[in-house]
C-alpha cells in the first residue's frame, strides 16, 4: 500500500517545488525592475502602440527604412508599373529630404523632438507609398 503512494507523492512534491520556485523568481524579478510595476514609457496621448524613441533611435529607424525601400526600388521588376516606380522614387526623395533635415538638427544639437518628428515624417512618407513599393516586387 505504501509503495503505491510514493510515486504520486514525489510528483506532487516536484510540482509544488516548481510552483514555489517560479513564484519566488517572478517576485524577485518584479521587485528588481527599474520601472515601478514594470510600466513602460509610451508616447504622449496614451498611445500604447508606439514607444517614445530617442532621437538617435529615430534617425536609425528612418535610415533603415530608407535603405530597405531604396533596395526595393533598385531590385524592381522590369515589368513593374511605371507609375509605381515614379511614386516610390518620389517617396524616397521626400524621405531623404526629411532625414537630411533631421540629421542637420541632430548635428546642431537642436530640439530632440524636432529630430524625432522629421524622422517620423520620413517613415510616414515611405509608409504612404507602401502600395507602390509592393507593386515593384517580383512575384
Amino acid at each position: 500500500m505504501r509503495a503505491d503512494l510514493i510515486l504520486p507523492i514525489l510528483v506532487l512534491a516536484a510540482a509544488l517545488t516548481a510552483a514555489v520556485y517560479t513564484y519566488r523568481r517572478r517576485r524577485r524579478r518584479v521587485s528588481t525592475r527599474t520601472t515601478p510595476a514594470g510600466t513602460e514609457i509610451w508616447g504622449a496621448g496614451g498611445d500604447t502602440r508606439t514607444p517614445v524613441l530617442s532621437p538617435a533611435e529615430a534617425l536609425e529607424q528612418a535610415e533603415d527604412a530608407i535603405r530597405i525601400r531604396a533596395a526595393q526600388v533598385g531590385a524592381a521588376s522590369p515589368d513593374a508599373p511605371p507609375q509605381a516606380l515614379i511614386a516610390a522614387e518620389a517617396a524616397l526623395t521626400t524621405a531623404r529630404t526629411e532625414l537630411a533635415e533631421a540629421r542637420r538638427q541632430w548635428a546642431k544639437g537642436e530640439n530632440p523632438a524636432a529630430v524625432r518628428e522629421h524622422s517620423a515624417r520620413a517613415d510616414a512618407a515611405l509608409q504612404a507609398e507602401a502600395p507602390a513599393f509592393s507593386a515593384l516586387r517580383r512575384d
